[in-house]
């Protein structure tokens, strides 16, 4: 009889090669940390209504982990980002400031065989 081999899991990772910065902020505790095997994927899309054409932006951040990594309301930054320390740090990171910065809307982290693969987060 063959044996089946179960694979670790339904998903590969390959595409999760880019480095992440993830800001924090816990009351007045604001925490940084690089992720170096993430996805970080900025899409664009258009509505038209009757009142004319608008854009929206929008992203998607892809984080193998074992453990809740991102939360919303977190701030994203694809590369290495500066240390934040201070309120008036974590005020100063803004999209309208800083490209390439987003802020996490909404999270979803997912499962197999009841242990967290992966979270995903957006906006």
């Amino acid at each position: 009889m063959a044996r089946i081999k179960r694979r670790a899991s339904p998903v590969e990772y390959k595409l999760c090669n880019q480095t992440v910065t993830v800001y924090h902020k816990d009351n007045e505790i604001y925490t940084r940390r690089v992720y170096t095997h993430a996805f970080l994927d900025f899409k664009k899309s258009q509505n038209i209504d009757k009142t004319g054409s608008a854009e929206a932006n929008g992203f998607l951040l892809v984080i193998p982990c074992p453990e809740q990594s991102v939360y919303v309301g977190d701030k994203v930054l694809l590369g290495i980002g500066p240390e934040v320390s201070t309120r008036e740090g974590w005020a100063s990171l803004i999209p309208a400031k800083v490209p390439g910065l987003v802020v996490v809307k909404y999270v979803d982290t997912k499962y197999w065989n009841g242990k967290m693969v992966h979270v995903e987060a957006g906006g």
